[in-house]
């Protein structure tokens, strides 16, 4: 009897001793704040055969939980280099980001799937930003 307390109690500690949080490094999968890297670009040429292309680049967004963002280069677009500043607000209901993109102030959506976020532009043929959650 007391060896199986003693195995019950074991077994216990060792999958008390299991915590899913340590997965991805501490990372929220499905939550916006943090700092994102952008790793690939799409731009499809108009028949639907467009797929995303590896870039490599410095370009970062960093979302705060106030709802607001700052990011190295131009989030109104898809360039890759860091030479333009931009800040602005986001909303998670209705998953969209607002930057000060000049004469064109439309929302830009983004969708989140897992450590990943599509940034959709407003284009006639498909054009997104892929940004991988580094922090």
């Amino acid at each position: 009897m007391i060896k199986k307390l003693f195995l019950f109690l074991a077994i216990c500690t060792l999958l008390s001793g299991c915590d899913s949080s340590d997965d991805a490094g501490n990372l929220l999968t499905s939550d916006i704040v943090g700092t994102w890297q952008l790793t690939a670009n799409l731009s499809d040429p108009g028949d639907g055969s467009g797929s995303f292309q590896s870039v490599s680049s410095n370009k970062i967004i960093t979302f705060n939980s106030d709802g607001t963002f700052t990011s190295n280069g131009n989030v109104c677009d898809m360039s890759i280099t860091t030479s333009t500043n931009t800040s602005g607000t986001y909303n998670t209901t209705d998953k969209t980001i607002n930057a000060n993109c000049g004469t064109t102030n439309l929302p830009i959506s983004y969708t989140i799937d897992n450590l990943t976020m599509d940034i959709s532009y407003f284009c006639i043929e498909a054009c997104q930003s892929r940004y991988r959650k580094i922090n």
